[in-house]
């Protein structure tokens, strides 16, 4: 695809934000053999704007989730804009009918959940986030096994140079009656972090919930727990509410350090414990659609409101805009931020 994407805000200090990327992607996806899947994704991006210039967004770029193997390359840095050329996707996968086996750059996709996923450890994404399906991959290996009728066992392995720099899981997924049941055991760096998860219907509603408990190598251990309810309106409307709680904080004197960017990059890290998230899709045409998302910040009063559109144009192009509003008390997650305006071009081709 190629895509242009532009937001603009006031900073921190009232000043003018704006940032301009203009992406390329091209996939190669390609089976042969009936079995292999080879799968190559690389980006070429082009940046510019005064965001450049903005101490935060320069700190916030240093400060990335790293890959193990560094496939991306600053081709121009200036002081107006940059291009950089990366490797988003490159796996090499076998599939049959017990087991599916992938090596390489890839998505792991352990939790479910929309705006905070308690078991989603190895490319968590913040309910801020512009596009939530870009994700920083993982360069390691994956396996899953077919142990039964809706019966999985599956393994993540997250490349590092020692053990301590490597990550762990494993999974066994299971339905019981109507529910799908997940338990999951992983190692992250030096943490342990045990979980479960579990999804069904209670009467046309959709019920879920993800739990996870983490013992860290030099803190105490805390516990994180999702839970939510979604329902589909028979005008076209989708609803999701969700409960988050967290005890693995950010602390607040952290937050105003260069360490405390770390909760732009570790979503599932906050400064306060409890959250609400509501979120409401509409299809007002076969072509348009609204979409909204809010998560009130319960402890700290304060909030985030994205409303967008969606209008899928001819010849497979896509116009998006919308807005990112935030209020309340400065002292929780969202009630500091400023807002800002976005607005997207996507021609998939």
């Amino acid at each position: 695809y190629l895509q242009e994407q532009g937001l603009h805000s006031p900073d921190f200090w009232g000043s003018e934000f704006s940032l301009n990327q203009a992406r390329a992607r091209l996939v190669l996806d390609f089976s042969f053999w009936d079995r292999l899947r080879i799968n190559l994704s690389q980006s070429l991006e082009l940046s510019s704007g005064s965001a450049l210039k903005n101490p935060f967004y320069q700190l916030s770029q240093a400060m990335a989730p790293e890959t193990y193997f560094r496939w991306e390359k600053s081709l121009i840095d200036e002081e107006e804009y940059q291009l950089d050329w990366s490797i988003y996707r490159a796996w090499l996968g076998y599939e049959d009918d017990r087991i599916k086996i992938r090596l390489g750059r890839q998505r792991i996709a352990l939790g479910s959940a929309y705006f905070y996923s308690p078991l989603d450890i190895f490319n968590p994404t913040s309910p801020l986030s512009l596009e939530p399906e870009e994700r920083v991959g993982v360069d390691g290996a994956s396996l899953e096994v077919y142990l039964g009728r809706n019966t999985y066992l599956s393994f993540a392995y997250g490349i590092g140079d020692i053990i301590d720099e490597s990550r762990f899981a494993g999974f066994f997924k299971t339905t019981l009656k109507s529910y799908d049941l997940t338990f999951m055991g992983a190692r992250l760096f030096q943490d342990w972090v045990f979980g479960l998860a579990f999804s069904g219907y209670i009467s046309s509603a959709s019920f879920y919930g993800e739990l996870s408990y983490t013992l860290p190598e030099e803190t105490d251990e805390f516990f994180r727990g999702t839970l939510g309810v979604q329902y589909s309106f028979p005008e076209n409307i989708f609803f999701t509410a969700e409960y988050y709680h967290n005890e693995g904080l950010l602390l607040e004197e952290d937050f105003y350090s260069s360490s405390g960017m770390a909760i732009y990059q570790d979503p599932l890290r906050t400064l306060d414990r409890n959250f609400l998230g509501i979120s409401v899709n509409a299809e007002l045409t076969p072509l348009v659609q609204f979409t909204s998302g809010m998560v009130y910040d319960l402890d700290s009063n304060c909030f985030f409101i994205g409303p967008g559109f969606s209008y899928l144009a001819p010849y497979s192009l896509t116009v998006q805009a919308g807005v990112q509003l935030f209020g309340g008390q400065e002292e929780g997650d969202f009630g500091f931020l400023p807002n800002f305006f976005w607005a997207r071009l996507r021609w998939d081709f």
